[in-house]
């Protein structure tokens, strides 16, 4: 279980969209009696609305104690889902136990009376193939897990007892109260937090709002916590005001009788939600600019207007349509506005609904240094494009626009992951009517004019709360806030800002105004008819010296989408090769980017997703979306890359170059697991694989004429490799390649040419450790990975992995993680690093310092999961086979599920697309004895093993006193060159 404390989900989140045609469930119990006893409360007949394609059956019941569930039953699942949303969140915190809601969160976990054995429940959902999961926001606890089919009901029972009967121990208080204080502690070089803190701060002294929500020891660690956890769950988790959410491949009856039998045991109090009817915000304390220095060095303006509550008018969404327009990145937009002046570089705007009490309108803008000096000109650009909307008035044409998108978007919605779908509905069931679940991020059906330009009238200065960050306020805020320590300054607003909203209304600029139509919302959605002998698996259909190309046309999804994977591999340059080059490449792309943005943008609005980045042997790209109009996309972004020249961008050079530094310097200030996790592939593969200093290093010795250099030449020769698939015919698909390598007119890179990157070979005669110092002087958490590389899997030694992975997971992060508390952040991972498996352990601490967690990883692995592999029973194993089992027969769930699969067989060049049906046939016959054969020679006898340890300053006396007999690097070339290599099994 990995808990986090996060705020609403609504909040920083604009839900866009509508439903065109839908289908619904007649939900109904029997008026009698229900199905099965009539202890079922009698309902109104509900539809509950969904897609024209959802063949799964959804059916909404209350139960006798009022807890109101959501049943959807899907025969082609092999994965088992459910979630439980509590109406009570950190806002209830009490004010002298801060923390208090997210702790009892925590605890739910750690044993119940009939399921008394702490990590109990972890285990059981470990082993049948499932994920558990929790998260406390301001006004809603959620819980969910996912587990195999044949396990749910198991799962459920376990669940349930969590609202019914939780122990609450002594031990295990004192000990999850330490992971609380963890959780903070890795939180507290995380900005958003920071922010979140100082805006809660902000609101009226003694307000509800006026919390700190996540709670450590100073807040928590009191002799009768434990009294006061029971007292918290005994006053707030009533039924009545729960949600539940069962998702599994069993008829719909069946489900019904398990929430019954499991949930109906949950105490009915009859309690009241809570509610908050005092503004936390006012004109006492509104109109004010924070100024705060963030960890990470960049510059951000947030604007956060206060407004109505928006939940009444989620069917007529005025702050989604204001999102629209004031987030748009096309022609004509604030954002193309800021970026052409240099004064910005990314923005984004999404309303928020709080305390069930009021909504907030957030507009966020990463600045460049320019933009920073010159704040009050950004904010005088956003209150002129304000002044803008309000002036024009609300446009149906736009309003009908985005509606006619969702609706297309609602339509052809496919499957997600029951994991996450069962935690979102659950949220929902809390705020919405259980007709509209899920639909209502596409509902968009009620145009009310009046009312958008009611919203669009509170845009106003007295309405506001503005932040403002950057590094170069440091040491002169003069204030230090209590739980982040985070600088800052408060202040009403100054002449230099409230005459910008005086005078906005009359200073409009003219390269502001509203968005063009869209020409990529599609006209047509028909789906191919099905034919006989459509292939199961992608094939080659065209293949020359220079491409590639794999095409499978949907036969399972049925929808109008099709997905195109493409790489571009190139060694032009010295791309791959030189650290320097993947520098300028760096700055190239950024620039690149900014030119297909205006052209990107609406496309995107229309639902056709496209990504582009740089890759190991050149470029990537990853473009979805609907058929009818993705080719002509493609073509026009293939035009638009091909017509980039850098000299036309040359005044935005320096401040994306400041752009790309502060990217790199920021990954060293990342939270240190991710450090060492990344770092972790950087150094144990020879080829594209460049450390953070490097390219820093580089960075100082580019000039822009490197960049038109580079752009000149990138591209000249190149190797191009397809996966197309779905909703379109062979013929199409070589077309859309033939057009495209007709643009490019590239010369050809042949196969053998291709940049190798080869992983670095470990040896048994050495352990080998990469040690380097962070350097943020207030991080107070290290972070260590430890790896034991196995070599390249075949087939069998694969599911090997799989299994053990399967078996170690849950008992590492319970005893590591919850019985000897080193720290939150406490992973097991199967790795592959360029085609070479291993096994990954992954620690964050702000406990103890890397070399004592090392030797505790070294004691589990060696004692802990040796005695439980070496005594473990044929049933056990059986039980962890079958896992793995569920795992290969999980089905994709959605066409670019199946496309992201297959794509990573075409791009190792492996294309076993039937990968899981021959790993299928070989799991049955996999013995005990072949597995633990396997465990004792590659993690205990014969290990091959390389550790990263990132030290935080806190830590550095406890790393020299604790002795390791790890072979020391701070060099990750001295250590490559000591090490043979692998062949580049991608490229063979």
């Amino acid at each position: 279980m990995f808990s986090s404390l996060i705020q609403d989900q609504s909040k920083y989140s604009c839900f866009r969209g509508e439903v065109k045609h839908v289908c619904v469930d007649l939900i109904k119990t029997d008026q009698k009696k229900g199905i099965f006893n009539n202890d079922i409360k009698s309902e109104q007949i509900k539809m509950i609305h969904k897609s024209t394609i959802d063949k799964r059956t959804f059916k909404s019941v209350t139960l006798s104690n009022s807890l109101l569930c959501l049943l959807i039953s899907d025969p082609e699942t092999e994965k088992s889902a459910a979630a439980l949303n509590v109406d009570v969140g950190s806002l209830e915190d009490p004010v002298d136990r801060m923390g208090l809601a997210h702790f009892c969160e925590h605890m739910l976990f750690m044993g119940t009376d009939k399921y008394p054995k702490e990590n109990e429940y972890q285990q059981y959902i470990s082993k049948n193939a499932g994920s558990t999961n929790a998260f406390t926001s301001e006004l809603n606890t959620n819980f969910f897990f996912s587990v195999g089919n044949q396990a749910l009901e198991g799962a459920l029972d376990r669940f349930a007892q969590f609202f019914i009967s939780p122990l609450f121990s002594d031990s295990c208080t004192e000990r999850e109260m330490k992971a609380v204080d963890s959780e903070y502690n890795m939180n507290l070089q995380n900005d958003f937090w920071r922010k979140f803190q100082l805006f809660h701060n902000a609101s009226l002294p003694g307000s509800q709002y006026n919390k700190f929500m996540i709670g450590n020891l100073k807040t928590l660690q009191f002799e009768d916590t434990r009294a006061r956890l029971q007292e918290f769950h005994k006053r707030y988790y009533s039924s009545n005001v729960m949600k539940l959410v069962i998702y599994g491949s069993q008829p719909i009856e069946t489900l019904e009788g398990w929430a019954q039998t499991y949930f109906e045991g949950i105490q009915n109090k009859n309690l009241a939600p809570p509610s908050y009817n005092v503004m936390p915000f006012d004109q006492t304390n509104m109109g004010q600019l924070i100024k705060y220095v963030p960890i990470k060095n960049q510059d951000h303006l947030e604007l956060i207007y206060i407004i109505d509550y928006l939940y009444p008018h989620y069917r007529s969404c005025p702050g989604k349509y204001l999102s629209h327009l004031i987030g748009h990145e096309g022609e004509n937009s604030l954002l193309s506005l800021l970026i052409k002046e240099d004064l910005a570089q990314e923005l984004s705007a999404g309303p928020s609904n709080t305390m069930k009490l009021f909504s907030e309108m957030t507009i966020r803008i990463k600045l460049t240094q320019k933009g920073l000096q010159q704040y009050q000109k950004v904010i005088q650009y956003v209150q002129e494009y304000i002044e803008l909307l309000k002036q024009k008035g609300p446009q149906e044409w736009i309003f009908k626009e985005i509606s006619a998108i969702k609706k297309l978007e609602f339509d052809f919605l496919e499957k997600g992951d029951p994991f996450n779908y069962v935690c979102t509905l659950a949220s929902r069931m809390q705020q919405y009517p259980i007709e509209d679940v899920l639909r209502q991020p596409y509902l968009m059906e009620q145009y009310q004019p009046e009312l958008i330009q009611k919203i669009t009238n509170q845009l106003t200065g007295d309405r506001l709360m503005m932040f403002l960050s950057s590094q170069t306020f440091s040491n002169q805020l003069g204030n230090k806030e209590e739980y982040f320590g985070t600088e800052y300054s408060q202040s009403k607003f100054l002449e230099d800002v409230t005459s910008v909203f005086k005078n906005a209304a009359n200073n409009i600029s003219p390269k502001l105004n509203l968005p063009p139509q869209n020409i990529y919302i599609p006209e047509h959605t028909n789906v191919l008819p099905l034919q006989n002998g459509l292939p199961l698996f992608p094939e080659l259909v065209l293949q020359n010296e220079q491409t590639d190309l794999w095409f499978k046309q949907d036969d399972r999804f049925q929808v109008p989408k099709t997905v195109i994977q493409l790489r571009i591999n190139t060694i032009e340059t010295g791309y791959g090769k030189l650290a320097k080059t993947e520098a300028i490449a760096k700055i190239w792309l950024a620039l690149l980017k900014n030119h297909v943005r205006e052209f990107n943008y609406l496309a995107e609005m229309a639902k056709i997703d496209a990504t582009l980045q740089l890759a190991a042997n050149g470029l990537e790209f990853s473009i979805s979306g609907f058929s009818d109009s993705i080719s002509r996309f493609v073509i026009g972004m293939f035009q638009k890359i091909i017509s980039f020249k850098p000299q036309d961008y040359q005044d935005l050079y320096e401040s994306t170059f400041v752009k790309i530094t502060q990217e790199l310097e920021n990954i060293k200030r990342s939270q240190p697991y991710q450090q060492v996790h990344s770092l972790m592939t950087v150094v144990l593969r020879e080829g594209s694989s460049f450390e953070t200093q490097e390219l820093l290093d580089q960075l100082t010795n580019i000039t822009f004429d490197d960049v038109i250099h580079f752009s000149n030449n990138f591209l000249k020769r190149c190797r191009f490799e397809w996966l197309i698939m779905g909703n379109l015919v062979k013929e199409e698909a070589i077309q859309i390649v033939q057009k495209s390598l007709d643009l490019f007119k590239a010369k050809t890179l042949r196969y053998e040419q291709v940049l190798q990157i080869r992983p670095v070979m470990l040896n048994e005669t050495e352990i080998c450790n990469y040690t380097y110092d962070l350097t943020e002087p207030t991080e107070t958490n290290s972070g260590i990975v430890v790896h034991y590389q196995i070599g390249k899997p075949d087939l069998r030694t694969q599911l090997y992995n799989e299994i053990l992975q399967t078996i170690m997971k849950t008992p590492f992060f319970s005893q590591l993680r919850t019985t000897e508390q080193l720290g939150y952040a406490v992973f097991s991972l199967l790795s592959d690093v360029r085609g070479i498996a291993g096994f990954t352990f992954l620690i964050q601490s702000n406990v103890k310092c890397p070399n004592y967690v090392q030797q505790r990883i070294r004691t589990f692995i060696k004692e802990n999961l040796n005695k439980q592999i070496t005594e473990m029973t044929e049933q056990d194993f059986e039980q962890f086979k079958s896992s793995v089992k569920v795992q290969l027969l999980e089905k994709d769930y959605s066409l670019i599920k199946e496309s992201v699969r297959m794509w990573n067989e075409v791009q190792k060049h492996q294309r076993l697309f039937d990968r899981r049906v021959q790993q299928l046939n070989i799991l049955d016959g996999i013995k005990l004895s072949e597995v633990q054969e396997y465990f004792k020679t590659h993690l205990i006898e014969k290990t091959k093993q390389f550790e990263i340890h990132a030290i935080s300053p806190t830590h550095k006396k406890d790393q020299e006193e604790i002795k390791s007999d790890s072979l020391v690097y701070n060099s990750s070339d001295k250590f490559k060159k000591r090490h043979g290599l692998y062949p580049d099994y991608f490229y063979q």
